[in-house]
């Protein structure tokens, strides 16, 4: 049982700190400890034959399992969420983790030890990389229910009350046992260890279940059956009494409803209220997602990330392959323009068909070859990647429209003009075979290492426009680890600093006349794009499911107002005066003071 939280002298409820929110929502309800593992029994008195077709068994009852439980759901999940639970699916099926079990019961143990000793060579592996440590969750959900079907009954279980509401706790959460809880009364979830590419959040966004991670430390004192309140749009839990707890809810929600009545109706071009024009795009992984393009204010897709579509398979997509992705994406933009951003992949992202490339030797992953870094230095993966992305451009509706390209995790203005020679060697390879090229390809730069912002007069001449990728260039602006806790909420994006940073950015493309766009998670929530718009930036490309939000935003915002008020805060707290009344550890962040202004001034 975790150990209990201190009692607080004071009946208000208490507000549990360093919680980041995963997805956003509000969720009432009862904390529910879910938990996992298993601790192997050390007989080895089963016969190999037995325990085979034990499991066997189990793994036919675990499939029955899976389809039933998905089969619920079909009806409520979007397409890209049918896509993730197929991939969920195929892993129980696998051969591959079926082998190695009778492998293991070969050597004599039973098959709940042999699921554990296979899990447990899995997560040896795949630990230490942010990317798989996501894909382990839904194995060690798998293996945990494969368990339960050979045991009939988890000894480990509480009792499940579905009388009540529920705010599962676990240290991480799998598919199945999420629509599992789902199907029960699952208002929220609360996580140690997990991260916004997991398929579960996934899942939890597009079912509107409120979830937050935080430090395992506090969060194992919350005990079983304590009534909590969710906060998944500000990183909150609230703990005290249900009665104080239904207050709050209901207050938090009436805000949410009376800042969401707002009618801001269609338009043909998104202008703030004292007539500034804003572009809106959207970023892209999934066809999916391309459906906001009907929107008339939404003017393109602003960044796709093509890694995608290798992620999702298990071998290398071919020419033709890739080909005939990218096409639909371009087929289903029709003359609204798609920049394509090249293959990101290595660092946290492995994909398994280029994992020998990225550890030749069995070495640690290498934190940052990654992108154009590594495909520079396997100049074949971008070769063949520009090869389909020229094919799709001029086999598409709009052939004689661009083909835009974007690079990321540029460095130095040599990787651009590295890039571009390969691009103009493809380009040259499919006139000389006969084949139709773009009338035009234009290239531009992702800026995400700070160095390269001050190599922007060199870069200038060379590119046809820029777009800030700021998730990774505010990591490595303050160097921190997104995916670590104890960094991830020490410094704050809306740091005047930070966006101080963005603004020398704005000027630079501005002065030498080149396109700019922010591409980055920053966008797509409304606080920061406000920042960013009284910063001088015009063109922003957000999450599909931010562009309402957003666009309300813009058509409340008076640009006149706000451009000299941010730039008077930003300067009031980096002065000596401010800072030495600052205690150790307060940020600088300009958040709160945003928050007011909006309130004060009705920006939605």
């Amino acid at each position: 049982m975790p150990e209990k939280l201190p009692k607080s002298e004071s009946s208000v409820p208490a507000l549990i700190q360093g919680i980041i929110g995963l997805s956003s929502g509000l969720g009432l309800g009862y904390a529910f400890w879910h938990h996992i593992g298993h601790t192997p029994s050390l007989k080895n008195e089963a016969t190999s034959n037995n325990e085979k077709d034990r499991l066997n068994k189990a793994f036919s009852a675990l499939q029955k399992e899976i389809d039933a439980l998905f089969s619920d759901k079909a009806d409520q999940l979007p397409n890209e969420s049918h896509q993730i639970l197929e991939i969920y699916r195929h892993l129980a099926a696998d051969k591959g983790w079926q082998r190695r079990l009778f492998m293991e019961i070969e050597k004599g143990i039973l098959a709940e030890d042999a699921i554990q000793s296979i899990l447990s060579q899995f997560k040896i592996i795949y630990e230490s990389n942010a990317f798989w440590k996501t894909r382990f969750h839904d194995l060690e959900d798998l293996s945990t229910r494969l368990r339960k079907q050979l045991m009939q009954k988890n000894p480990k279980d509480i009792p499940l009350d579905v009388s009540q509401p529920l705010i599962v706790i676990a240290k991480s959460l799998g598919v199945a046992d999420f629509l599992e809880y789902h199907n029960k009364a699952l208002k929220g979830v609360v996580l140690t260890e997990t991260n916004e590419s997991s398929h579960m959040i996934i899942l939890a966004r597009s079912l509107g279940i409120p979830v937050v991670e935080g430090d395992e430390n506090i969060i194992k004192k919350i005990t079983h059956n304590h009534p909590l309140l969710v906060d998944g749009e500000k990183g909150q839990i609230d703990i005290g009494s249900f009665e104080d707890l239904v207050q709050i809810f209901n207050e938090k929600r009436n805000n949410r409803t009376l800042r969401s009545s707002f009618k801001s109706g269609e338009y043909k071009n998104l202008t703030t209220q004292d007539g500034v024009k804003i572009d809106l795009y959207i970023n892209a992984n999934l066809t999916e997602d391309l459906a906001e393009l009907n929107q008339s204010i939404v003017k393109g897709v602003g960044l796709y990330r093509t890694e995608i579509a290798f992620i999702k398979r298990n071998n290398a997509p071919s020419v033709e392959t890739q080909a005939n992705l990218y096409k639909k994406i371009l087929d289903a933009a029709g003359e609204k323009p798609v920049l394509f951003r090249t293959l990101d992949i290595g660092g946290d992202k492995i994909i398994p068909q280029f994992q020998s490339i990225h550890q030749p030797h069995k070495t640690k992953n290498i934190q940052n070859w990654r992108a154009i870094r590594l495909t520079l230095d396997r100049p074949m993966i971008m070769r063949q990647q520009l090869r389909a992305l020229i094919k799709a451009r001029t086999s598409s509706q709009f052939p004689e429209h661009p083909l835009y390209l974007m690079i990321p995790m540029l460095a130095e203005p040599s990787e651009f003009i590295a890039t571009r020679q390969l691009i103009e060697l493809e380009l040259s390879r499919e006139k000389r075979i006969g084949s139709p090229i773009p009338k035009e390809v234009k290239v531009g730069a992702m800026i995400e290492i700070p160095a390269l912002v001050h190599q922007l007069g060199s870069l200038a001449p060379l590119v046809d426009f820029l777009a800030i990728g700021s998730n990774d260039l505010f990591q490595f602006f303050y160097a921190i680890d997104r995916d670590h806790l104890q960094t991830f909420h020490r410094y704050d994006v809306l740091s005047p600093a930070f966006l101080m940073f963005l603004k020398h950015i704005q000027e630079q493309a501005e002065l030498y006349n080149i396109p700019l766009s922010l591409c980055g998670e920053m966008a797509s929530e409304p606080l920061e794009a406000m920042a960013l718009l009284g910063l001088g930036l015009r063109k922003l490309s957000v999450s599909p499911g931010s562009i309402e939000p957003i666009k309300k935003m813009v058509l409340s915002l008076n640009l006149k107002n706000f451009k000299p008020y941010l730039q008077a805060i930003c300067q009031q707290m980096v002065t000596p005066t401010t800072l030495t009344e600052m205690r150790f550890g307060t940020s600088t962040s300009l958040r709160q003071k945003l928050k007011t202004y909006a309130i004060d001034h009705k920006v939605i």
